[in-house]
């Protein structure tokens, strides 16, 4: 019988702390105070864009758990484009098909990550109690 709530990794939990950190650089950038200069230099802000968006899909994979996985995926994917969109409306953002393209590719690749790890601990998790 399959359980309802799976265990998650307690690592899984940092989804929150990284979607503060996502919301807080936006909320920053939206009103102009957010440290540009640190970012100027290529690639320094696709890879943000890439390792900030990732990591959210990654902790959030294993924190979701396998069956809500798909959607929330979508979910996130929905949301990071619509973000990246929002910035042709807003004064102090400018809306970059580069940046929206590392997003999605960071929130499939690590998605996919996160997934794989979780079979595996699965997959050993079975053998140690059989």
């Amino acid at each position: 019988m399959a359980r309802m709530n799976e265990p998650r990794p307690v690592w899984a939990w940092l989804f929150f702390p990284q979607l503060a950190v996502i919301i807080s650089a936006s909320l920053l950038a939206t009103t102009g105070h957010f440290p540009v200069a640190l970012l100027q230099r290529p690639p320094l802000d696709k890879v943000g864009h890439l390792v900030l968006y990732g990591g959210l899909s990654f902790f959030g994979v294993a924190l979701v758990g396998r069956a809500r996985r798909c959607p929330f995926v979508t979910c996130l994917l929905v949301a990071a484009t619509l973000e990246e969109l929002s910035q042709r409306a807003l004064p102090r953002r400018t809306f970059d098909l580069g940046d929206l393209a590392m997003n999605l590719l960071g929130i499939s690749v690590f998605a996919a990550a996160a997934a794989t790890l979780a079979a595996r601990g699965r997959r050993s998790h079975r053998r140690g109690s059989a």
